[in-house]
């Protein structure tokens, strides 16, 4: 009993994050904050009496400083996109983008946010957001058509409840008429060194991919299996077709007496078990 009230609190818990998730709140009249962090895709806003730290949806604005390891890499990244000789000119062309947003929301304009959780550099932490500038434009889809902002990000259904895919091929559209029309900082791409960065920039995606799917898989090998009863969440979770949720109603469950008395937990049917089964042991 204790084992299925647990699972359907968590459950209960995930379905309604997921349900508020889906959802865009509607914030008109919201003004833009001077702030030191403020960059062309990330930027403090006043909104309904709160203030908010937003990242756009879709794409993202070249870097505008190089103090950090992971901005170096961000940097590089952007170079290799965009086919520049120099990577300075990424910072340029992002303290360009900085500039740029700031103009165009001079005037007062609409954000659309369902409060997703976007990981940065801000302590205050950063939420996922569409912004509709005064005049009734997507804020990223202009930032890729002036050539300021390259197609890179978290995506969702817009505000409109356009399909992500429909979204992306609108702004491939948008970059590929920037290009043609050297926009922003396609003016300075070298044709030369575009394709040879791309495939750069694929090989090293490629390698990144390999190494967390490495680090990150399960077990195979069962030559040391764990103990049902004192193994951590992190070990169950190495097991085939255990994850977080798994793995925390497996520990609530203790004391097991055999490796089959997971039978008992809510989703661990016959072919899980006959998975997972070599690789514990229960130990008395």
């Amino acid at each position: 009993m204790k084992q299925c009230l647990l699972f359907t609190l968590f459950l209960s818990c995930c379905l309604a994050t997921a349900l508020s998730a889906a959802e865009l709140e509607t914030i008109e009249n919201a003004t833009l904050i001077e702030a030191g962090l403020n960059d062309g895709d990330s930027f403090k806003v006043r909104a309904n009496g709160k203030t908010l730290h937003l990242r756009l949806y879709y794409v993202d604005c070249p870097e505008t400083t190089a103090g950090t390891d992971a901005e170096l890499e961000r940097i590089r990244e952007q170079q290799y996109h965009f086919g520049l000789a120099d990577p300075e000119a990424v910072v340029r062309f992002g303290k360009q983008a900085t500039d740029y947003v700031k103009r165009v929301l001079s005037r007062p304009f609409t954000v659309h946010t369902g409060y997703a959780f976007a990981p940065g550099r801000s302590a205050t932490g950063r939420y996922y957001a569409f912004i509709e500038t005064h005049d009734g434009r997507d804020l990223g889809h202009v930032l890729v058509e002036q050539g300021l902002a390259r197609i890179h990000g978290k995506t969702r259904p817009d505000p409109h409840d356009t399909p992500s895919e429909t979204v992306l091929e609108e702004l491939q559209d948008m970059r590929s008429i920037a290009m043609l029309n050297h926009a922003g900082i396609w003016g300075e791409t070298d044709p030369r060194l575009l394709a040879d960065m791309h495939k750069l920039q694929r090989e090293k995606d490629q390698e990144r991919k390999s190494l967390r799917k490495k680090l990150n898989s399960k077990r195979t090998s069962c030559d040391e299996p764990i103990d049902l009863n004192t193994a951590s969440t992190d070990h169950l979770q190495q097991l085939p077709r255990i994850g977080k949720v798994r793995a925390a109603t497996i520990v609530a469950g203790r004391p097991y007496q055999s490796v089959d008395d997971l039978s008992k937990i809510p989703g661990i049917g016959e072919k899980t078990l006959a998975k997972i089964r070599p690789c514990l042991t229960v130990r008395n």
